[in-house]
């Protein structure tokens, strides 16, 4: 092997490492680093996390519905091996109002029927970030999958190329049936006058 040769590989070698590193970095191509859900005794809502997510609550900050809630693990991958019979949504539910005042509220929906084609859309990986956004990212709810035993695990939601939750798991909630719908008070926002001393 020539000069010429021995430094045309000594250059080629570098640059492919560098290419195969690239390669295997890429966004959107991380679905297995991504952590496998944990599974847990039952879904709530109304967990710090699951607030937080949902912006109704600061990270670490207890809501006002009532007796403290367990923490909730991070969301991950659907674990293998894993069958929901039904999801739970937890999104902002609006304001409530009651004797202490007006609150800032979260709806908890139960839906059930297929939910291969859910756990299917669940499943993809989310699409590499770039190119132009016309708006602003869309925070998706939050989901719990609960098997027939009342365990739960909290999937991610991939996203799309501007970071908004992928359309076809939409697509796949929309078309199961809300078996069961609550309203909670989370925040108190505007505390009730108090009432006149006589």
């Amino acid at each position: 092997m020539d000069a010429r040769a021995r430094w045309a590989v000594c250059l080629a070698l570098p640059a492919a490492l560098l290419l195969g590193l690239a390669a295997c970095s890429a966004p959107g191509e991380r679905a297995q680093d991504t952590p496998t859900a944990v599974v847990v005794g039952a879904a709530d809502c109304l967990s710090s996390q699951v607030l937080a997510d949902l912006g109704l609550v600061a990270a670490g900050a207890p809501s006002g519905a009532g007796s403290p809630h367990a923490d909730a693990p991070e969301a991950g991958r659907v674990p293998d091996g894993f069958l929901p019979v039904s999801v739970v949504v937890c999104a902002p539910g609006g304001t409530l109002q009651d004797s202490s005042g007006t609150w800032v509220a979260l709806t908890a929906s139960r839906r059930e029927g297929d939910l291969d084609p859910l756990v299917a859309a669940l499943r993809r990986p989310s699409a590499p970030r770039g190119g132009t956004c016309s708006t602003a990212a869309v925070e998706a709810p939050s989901l719990w999958l609960v098997d027939a035993l009342g365990r739960a695990v909290r999937p991610v939601w991939p996203t799309d190329r501007c970071g908004s939750p992928q359309q076809a798991v939409s697509t796949a909630l929309d078309a199961l049936e809300e078996t069961d719908s609550e309203q909670y008070p989370v925040r108190l926002v505007v505390p009730a006058e108090p009432t006149a001393q006589r």
